[in-house]
């Protein structure tokens, strides 16, 4: 029991981090107060808004999902590092904003190192035969430059992709890993093109 949390908000935090962990995405407010004894969603709200003002969570107060763990209040057993989650990635934002964030995942200090590292959820199987697959969290060091042969996160047209990093004289190629997929060809100089960093690790449920 966090002793500057009540009763109730220990419990919904509880849940709320139970139902992340086992689904990936955040209950919606009747199922919180199923959960929990909390009769009313004006109820929930007014425990989450008491989280939120502790700094346990982060919410829009618009959307019945948009509720993520803050580093604050997430467990950390020892030899874990909290990896921030990159959701969608606003256009002209550092990547790290709050308005990017998902929330955070917990990672083994030895598959991520101890330097600034992030984490994005891979959606698609372009990288299947690299083994990565659809619904992998991938961990990546923030960079703006690669080597050939790297995997990298990179911003295209405001949207992330993963893939091979291969560049040519006067273009670059980001290579799938997947016969079904095509090269997306990238001209050098393109200003809507960047990558965001080096794809270091990986985690998936079993």
């Amino acid at each position: 029991m966090r002793p500057d949390l009540t009763e109730k908000q220990q419990s919904v935090l509880s849940f709320i981090r139970r139902y992340l962990q086992e689904y990936d995405r955040p209950p919606t407010f009747r199922e919180v107060g199923q959960a929990t004894g909390i009769s009313s969603t004006n109820g929930v709200r007014y425990v989450l808004d008491g989280l939120a003002h502790k700094g346990y969570l982060s919410r829009s107060p618009l959307l019945s999902r948009a509720v993520s763990l803050t580093e604050k209040s997430a467990r950390r057993p020892k030899g874990m590092r909290l990896i921030p989650l990159i959701g969608r990635i606003a256009a002209g934002s550092p990547l790290l904003a709050e308005e990017n964030l998902e929330g955070h995942v917990a990672a083994d200090q030895t598959v991520v190192g101890s330097g600034d590292t992030f984490a994005l959820r891979v959606k698609g199987d372009s990288m299947k035969e690299a083994g990565i697959f659809d619904g992998d969290i991938l961990f990546a060091r923030p960079q703006s430059m690669a080597q050939s042969g790297d995997i990298v996160v990179a911003m295209l047209e405001g949207e992330a992709t993963v893939k091979y990093f291969r560049p040519e004289k006067k273009r670059i190629c980001l290579m799938p890993a997947n016969p079904r997929f095509s090269p997306i060809i990238v001209e050098k100089g393109k200003r809507d093109f960047q990558i965001l960093g080096k794809v270091i690790g990986l985690m998936r449920k079993i």
